[in-house]
């Protein structure tokens, strides 16, 4: 396995499964890069260095790089959650390490307030545009409201458990990509109409000295921290050694082309005195110039979407740091422990809120953003100071990715980052002070408050690799839902001894995003690994070789298709109780998916308790899903000495010749394997009632997949869904995947 983790524990293997790709890595980092920063922080940074903060955007990009390739090094190195505190607490001695988690706590909490207000400034322009009130509240007012309302929904989300952080933010991060390339489409428009010379809007370049340049760079540093984000999800990612690499450049990458471009156009069309004058409002000023209809409205719709992503990436990242810490003693246990139903770090998240929330109502845009800077600059240095001390610590460590020019890249971006944070010292002195402030009451929790001892976790362990000849086995999955459901075993036991198969059996302990895997409660995991041993055991009696694996994983559906892949499954079998709590689904969500993006053959068996295997029927078909159901069927009736009967349903009369081929074809299928069978012709008016009422008659019904499409609303077809749910016996359903094979000719089921 080259993307799970695995512990054995005696017979059952409890597994941290890896969910996210480079696409959901990417977009939890361009969340908080991309976010509201994009529209609120141009202004107030052509206010300090006027044109030539283009100069400063692309300095900052290098500047970046360089503590980019320390974090590419260090999160390929060490991969585990934890991120810039982790390596701080592992090369520094106490208290750098406490200090390292704390200012990223902070920092990040405060960074998450520029956010929440980007949003509430959204909201109050969109108002402002449309003439709407808010109960007579002033501007001001109704921004800072609508900053608490986002910021308590994600923290209350995050003590839900509600999934946010990755694959929601793809949509997200692509609407908002989409509103900042309409507006530079919108501004080369205006651009090309406009008669007046490009250079009159950056004369003079640099209005206020060089020195301006650094603390534009230092004040816009913070649109750059969404690697440290990336940085969290080191445990979860799939092939973390590369894949947290790639997304933190990408990240870089395209932020700073986007900021670039929003920057340029901006000043271009307005000229950079007006940009400045209009500090956080002046993209929506320059929109509703160039922008026909919407105007304005689509940058305040962007600064709503673009905080909506980034407050939710930074209340996943400053959360989990603080649990971090929690379970490593360097804050109170209270911070380390999980709510006992919703499973997540209540007192991290509470903390985490309440900080963001005093942020937000206490300072304006402009020094939160400042404050950020400071503490962010200050983490990015021990990290970098942390990079040059475990390389020497642990070298064994340092493996897939190593830093270009070290140690010189990593000396130049400490110097580099000091510089920028000693700069900010010139245009806000107070944020400095917050800063100093933070860290010496983070001493004091150090020395007086911490907790005593760490708290227990799984660690990570080391990875296995199946051989090419287990890789070769037959094998049949099973996600083990209800204990009870031994039917699924059997079915299991009778597919794989025909084939000496194996059959592996999974359980998925579901985490919640804002808690790593490794935090998993030890007693859920007993819990499913004894549900677990028990079917382990009695497929073993009946001589089947059986693993059992206790997935831990943030998505449910996600690890079991990973694991399909990983272990090189043949099929999948999953267990239906024959209804949902939804009329939008037709198995149940996660069951509709599995079923949808599966990687192998699935079989869905909608039974209670063991199978009385005596009768089967099959429901006749041309395609071929039906003819590998039949197989199966045959293959359950030879191991049972149970006979089959091939249903042949007729509808309309004038398929009567073409239904009566597709029986003769299944049942010579049925004959090969020696098993009696008879084939049962009925004429009813409805084809859902008459296999209905035939399921009276039988112990087992087993049907095939129509050609269903991922996109469509079925999972098996529109009559075999009805079917299934309303047949009066077991029901077995199979759905072949073969990409390239050819479908047989259009079934009867399928015309009628």
């Amino acid at each position: 396995m080259t993307d799970e983790q695995t512990v054995r524990t005696s017979e059952v293997e409890v597994t941290l499964s890896r969910d996210l790709g480079l696409a959901e890595v990417l977009m939890i980092g361009l969340g908080p890069n991309i976010g509201s920063t994009i529209f609120l922080l141009i202004g107030a940074a052509t206010g300090i260095a006027g044109p030539a903060i283009i100069l400063a955007l692309i300095l900052n990009f290098f500047v970046t790089l360089t503590t980019a390739a320390s974090y590419a090094e260090l999160s390929s190195a060490f991969p585990e959650t934890g991120g810039g505190y982790l390596w701080i607490k592992e090369g520094l001695f106490p208290p750098f390490g406490f200090l390292g988690g704390w200012m990223s706590w902070v920092g990040h909490c405060v960074a998450c307030a520029v956010y929440a207000l980007g949003f509430g400034l959204g909201v109050e322009l969109l108002m402002t545009q449309y003439g709407l009130g808010f109960f007579g509240l002033d501007p001001a007012t109704v921004q800072k409201l609508f900053a608490v309302i986002i910021a308590v929904a994600f923290c209350y989300m995050n003590y839900r458990g509600v999934k946010g952080a990755g694959r929601s933010e793809l949509l997200v991060s692509t609407f908002l990509i989409g509103i900042i390339v309409l507006y530079c489409a919108f501004a080369v428009a205006w651009l090309l109409g406009d008669p007046a010379p490009v250079s009159d809007s950056f004369t003079p370049f640099l209005p206020n000295g060089y020195l301006s340049i650094a603390v534009s760079m230092a004040f816009t540093f913070m649109i750059f921290e969404g690697y440290e984000v990336v940085a969290q999800t080191g445990e979860e990612a799939k092939d973390p050694h590369r894949t947290v690499p790639r997304a933190m450049y990408l990240c870089i990458i395209i932020s700073t082309c986007l900021f670039l471009a929003v920057t340029v156009f901006t000043i271009a069309v307005m000229g950079w005195e007006v940009v400045a004058a209009g500090n956080e409002h002046a993209i929506a000023q320059t929109a509703d110039r160039i922008v026909p209809v919407l105007g304005a409205a689509l940058i305040s719709l962007g600064m709503v979407v673009g905080s909506v992503a980034a407050v939710n990436s930074i209340i996943f990242s400053t959360s989990r740091v603080s649990f971090s810490m929690g379970r490593d003693g360097n804050l109170p246990p209270a911070f380390g422990k999980l709510h006992p139903k919703n499973h997540t770090p209540v007192m991290a998240i509470v903390v985490s809120g309440i900080i963001i929330i005093m942020m937000l109502l206490f300072l304006d845009i402009t020094r939160v953003a400042t404050f950020a800077d400071v503490l962010i600059l200050m983490l990015f240095i021990l990290v970098n100071v942390a990079a040059l001390r475990l390389r020497r610590k642990k070298p064994e460590a340092f493996k897939d990715y190593l830093t270009p020019f070290f140690p010189v890249l990593p000396l130049v971006a400490i110097a580099a980052k000091m510089f920028l944070a000693i700069s900010i010292f010139s245009y806000d002195v107070v944020a400095w002070y917050l800063a100093l402030a933070v860290i010496f009451a983070g001493l004091l929790v150090h020395y007086f408050v911490k907790g005593k001892e760490e708290i227990e976790r799984y660690l990570p362990p080391a990875p296995s690799v199946l051989s090419e000849e287990a890789k070769a086995r037959y094998r049949v999955l099973i996600p083990v839902d209800d204990p009870r459901n031994e039917g699924l075993i059997d079915l299991a036991v009778t597919l794989t001894a025909k084939y000496d198969g194996e059959i592996l059996l999974t359980n998925v302990v579901e985490v919640p995003n804002s808690v790593p895997l490794s935090a998993v409660e030890k007693k859920r995991v007993d819990e499913r690994k004894k549900v677990l041993q028990k079917l382990q055991e009695y497929a073993e009696l009946r001589g089947i070789k059986t693993r059992a694996i206790v997935l831990v994983s943030h998505d449910v559906v996600a690890s079991i298709i990973d694991a399909a892949k990983e272990h090189h499954v043949n099929a999948i079998i999953v267990g239906w109780k024959g209804y949902t709590n939804t009329q939008k689904r037709v198995l149940g969500r996660k069951l509709d998916d599995i079923v949808r993006q599966t990687p192998c053959d699935i079989m869905v068996l909608k039974a209670e308790g063991k199978l009385r295997l005596d009768k089967i029927m099959v429901l006749s078909g041309g395609l071929w899903h039906v003819s590998k159901a039949t197989e199966v069927a045959a293959d359950i009736a030879q191991m049972n000495d149970s006979r089959v009967t091939i249903l042949n349903v007729i509808v309309n009369e004038r398929y009567l010749v073409r239904a009566a081929e597709y029986s003769r074809r299944l049942k010579m299928i049925v004959e090969s394997r020696n098993v009696p069978v008879i084939v049962k012709e009925i004429h009813p008016e409805n084809l859902v009632g008459g296999v209905v009422a035939e399921s009276l008659e039988t112990n087992l019904l087993v049907i095939g997949s129509s050609a269903v499409k991922r996109w469509d609303q079925f999972a098996f077809g529109a009559i075999q869904d009805v079917i299934a749910k309303n047949a009066k016996c077991p029901v077995l359903v199979y759905r072949r995947v073969a990409p390239g094979t050819p479908d047989a000719p259009g079934a009867i089921l399928e015309e009628e």
